[in-house]
């Protein structure tokens, strides 16, 4: 069970893949010490049911992702928070503010926070004020709906839980204390980071009922599928494991990138960590009541022993876009006071414009904002509290059937991120850099997520698919179709329509889909849609218009089912009015309704990103 630590108490609670959510509960942790609760921020599934009425006050920040889903680290929790058994008064003490991060290019908006929100009512919980929902898509990002609804938040706080006589609000000026430090290691703290004499070291943690497994694998292939004139480098990754391991279409493999050293050392020269970065540390809590199991994120536990230079490699995000979080940090470790105002100024509301014009527009990295903020110089005993982590990618699985190998290989199709900014300055991302420089035998630790968006069962293989996407979103299409192919007497139709630019650039496994379509009896059929092979530029909602018929008759079919991939934004909405053109032999409304109801079934399954 978690220690409260103090009568007026909150837990801030947040599920995220990318890392967003945990942003804005740092923030809203922030905002709620500076009133004096004592706070606590944990990820949802590192907590149970019953701790939660130790706490006067909740504070939720939840993420959506794919079809209306909860994060891989709050599943467990909701799961938990359904249990029939639960008494429908476990809540009735407890009061909770709501922020759910979504993007309205998903159909299933904010679903993930919707549902929690209704469930925590009726388990008594009491909303102070209704649940922020900050949309990716809306013109300020995330960023402006947080901000308008934070004052909003905090002045119902204060109303149900006044200052106490005597207490003023801390100015946010004043940095709070660090719950975790880094501090020097003895020399009984074992070792446990990723490297053992220069290499990188991986093991397998497999467990076979777990939605989640961590083995090692070996780089067999890392070839570029794309001309090279083309405007993209697009890889087709093969990689090997020690072991057999079952999956299926619609699973996931999660790598985490490494930093390359010569940036490592930069921010170690930037920063004056010479002396320090290659000495021993460990994480220290400055709270009492505090073990190691209780770190702010799952992801550094277990760190007994690791240098600066070892944290700043593998688990310190030093490329990201900086949050305005990260100014708000910085701007404590310089006694340049003109670097200290501005650093300020990017954390107020009514500077948002001038954050997104420096950081999210021209994606300026925290090595290049240290460089140009080159007062600041921030504690080594910090590091862990200033830089973001550095977290997994995700990558759809492209092989299956006779390309699994019996579970022992794993193909990816990746777009390695390379791409000027407005100001003119080369941009890469961080996991396709890295992977893009790895030699053919380098062994890697991957995780598989076998809960995928779109995860297939052994029964679907026997259903009619109609799947569309675009791009690199093919690669999770393949591995159903390929799955499809070598399941014994599956005869049911898979059509697929594929969006690129040309016939012979980005047409990704056209030898896959020649070589099916040419078998005897084939159920099997590709549509291509090349935007840039005519001057009339097509997409894949043109071709659905076009074959209409067709669609309808797979549509219509009581088993089967229609996956979207690619990326998110105009596509998925526009292949939705597509397919309702298509199917509105009365109203659109009802056209709408049949695609509901196949959302509801999970015969409409969607990937984008």
């Amino acid at each position: 069970m978690i220690q409260v630590p103090a009568p007026r108490s909150a837990l801030i609670l947040y599920g995220t893949e990318t890392g967003n959510s945990q942003d804005i509960a740092y923030e809203l942790g922030q905002c709620l010490e500076r009133i004096h609760f004592a706070t606590k921020i944990r990820e949802l599934d590192g907590v149970s049911i019953p701790d939660l009425p130790q706490y006067d006050l909740l504070v939720f920040a939840i993420s959506t992702t794919g079809q209306g889903d909860f994060p891989s680290n709050a599943r467990k929790f909701w799961l938990s928070l359904l249990r029939k058994k639960l008494p429908l008064s476990i809540l009735s003490a407890v009061k909770y503010g709501l922020v759910g991060l979504c993007d309205s290019s998903y159909p299933k908006f904010n679903l993930a926070g919707r549902k929690l929100n209704k469930r925590l009512q009726q388990l008594g919980a009491t909303s102070l004020l209704s649940p922020c929902e900050a949309d990716e898509q809306g013109q300020e990002g995330t960023e402006g709906a947080f901000l308008e609804w934070l004052p909003l938040f905090q002045e119902q706080v204060l109303l149900n839980f006044p200052l106490q006589a005597g207490q003023t609000q801390v100015p946010a000026g004043h940095k709070l204390p660090s719950e975790w430090l880094l501090a020097k290691a003895t020399t009984d703290d074992q070792c446990t980071s990723g490297f053992r004499n220069g290499e990188h070291i991986v093991s397998a943690k497999i467990s076979k009922h777990s939605p989640e497994l961590s083995f090692p694998v070996v780089l067999e292939r890392n070839e570029r599928v794309t001309p090279s004139d083309h405007w993209q480098d697009v890889r087709l990754l093969r990689l090997r494991a020690m072991e057999a391991i079952n999956y299926m279409p619609g699973d996931v493999l999660a790598l985490r990138p490494q930093n390359l050293p010569e940036d490592v050392n930069q921010i170690i020269s930037l920063l004056d960590w010479q002396d320090m970065a290659d000495t021993k540390l460990k994480l220290q809590s400055t709270r009492s009541m505090q073990g190691p199991d209780d770190v702010f994120d799952p992801m550094l536990r277990g760190l007994d022993s690791v240098t600066l230079r070892q944290l700043l490699t593998e688990y310190l995000d030093i490329y990201a876009v900086p949050r305005r979080s990260f100014f708000s940090k910085i701007a404590h470790f310089t006694e340049d006071e003109v670097q200290k105002e501005r650093a300020l100024e990017f954390t107020e509301p009514q500077y948002l414009d001038e954050y997104f014009d420096y950081a999210t527009r021209p994606r300026r990295g925290i090595l290049e904002v240290l460089q140009e903020f080159h007062t600041v110089k921030i504690p080594w005993q910090e590091a862990i509290n200033t830089f973001p982590l550095l977290r997994p990618r995700q990558f759809s699985v492209a092989s299956g059937g006779h390309l699994k190998a019996d579970g022992f290989c794993f193909e990816l199709l990746v777009a390695i991120v390379k791409y000027r900014t407005v100001i003119k300055r080369i941009r890469e991302g961080v996991c396709t850099k890295y992977l893009a420089q790895l030699p053919v035998g380098t062994r890697l630790n991957v995780v598989l997520h076998t809960e995928g968006r779109f995860h297939n069962r052994l029964a679907d293989m026997d259903r009619p698919h109609l799947l569309i996407g675009g791009g690199t979103g093919i690669a999770p299409l393949r591995s159903v179709i390929l799955e499809k192919s070598a399941f014994v007497g599956a005869q049911a139709t898979s059509l697929l329509i594929f969006g690129c630019r040309n016939s012979h650039s980005d047409y990704f496994f056209s030898t896959d889909w020649s070589k099916l379509e040419s078998q005897e009896q084939s159920s099997f059929r590709v549509i291509p849609a090349f935007s840039r092979d005519q001057d009339r530029k097509i997409y894949v909602q043109d071709r659905i218009l076009q074959h209409a018929e067709l669609i309808r008759e797979i549509l219509s079919a009581p088993n089967s089912i229609l996956v979207v991939c690619g990326s998110s934004g105009a596509m998925p909405k526009a292949v939705r009015q597509a397919l309702k053109d298509v199917l509105a032999s009365t109203t659109e409304a009802a056209a709408e309704n049949y695609l509901v109801q196949l959302e509801k079934e999970g015969r409409y399954k969607q990937e984008t990103w």
